[in-house]
């Protein structure tokens, strides 16, 4: 079951997120990635394009990250109007999932018999993907293997004919008061005659 998420429309919904960061959209395309390696999902992202990005393309800025995909608009285009063009190309309208709060989009959609999530339904998917794995999916270590780990890391007893070790480095010699220098240094003076 793919995933075709409207990606500011989940931003402007995620309470840790803003529109106004500007990293606001890498942050969700790494959780989105994440949450696609783990549940193994293919996702599509798509966002309206920057304001500041005149530069004209051929196609729609395109960046595959193994299971996602993330989508730019076209300048002058909006990530409904993509959104929209997608689902009208779908065939296989049963598989999938458009992810938005967006009343318009989400009614096109509908419309076209394909399921709707919201992005507060979606977060807690997002969220339950991502969070730590249950205690009974880590691996557990038995007894038997603590005390194979703990033979292999044993410190070895020193015997009764063991030396001490001598140090590696020779110890810094104390360090003198400068009235302990100036004495010296006078000491070592020769009178002039």
């Amino acid at each position: 079951m793919p995933f075709l998420i409207d990606g500011h429309n989940l931003i402007g919904q995620t309470p840790d997120l803003s529109l106004s960061d500007p990293n606001d959209e890498d942050k969700l395309i790494a959780r989105l990635r994440l949450f696609a390696e783990r549940t193994n999902k293919r996702v599509t992202v798509v966002f309206d394009p920057s304001p500041t990005d005149t530069t004209p393309r051929i196609g729609h800025g395109r960046v595959r990250l193994g299971n996602l995909t993330a989508l730019y608009a076209l300048p002058g285009s909006k990530a409904d109007d993509v959104i929209r063009n997608m689902v009208g190309e779908i065939k296989d309208k049963q598989g999938w999932i458009v992810v938005t709060s967006d009343a318009a989009v989400a009614g096109f959609t509908r419309a076209t018999g394909i399921r709707v999530e919201s992005a507060q339904v979606f977060l807690k998917r997002l969220r339950t993907a991502l969070s730590d794995r249950p205690a009974a999916e880590k691996p557990q270590a038995g007894a038997r293997e603590v005390d194979n780990w703990a033979d292999v890391f044993k410190e070895p007893q020193p015997s009764a004919d063991d030396k001490p070790a001598k140090p590696l480095i020779k110890p810094k010699p104390a360090k003198k008061k400068k009235s302990e220098i100036l004495a010296e240094q006078l000491r070592n003076v020769r009178p002039l005659v």
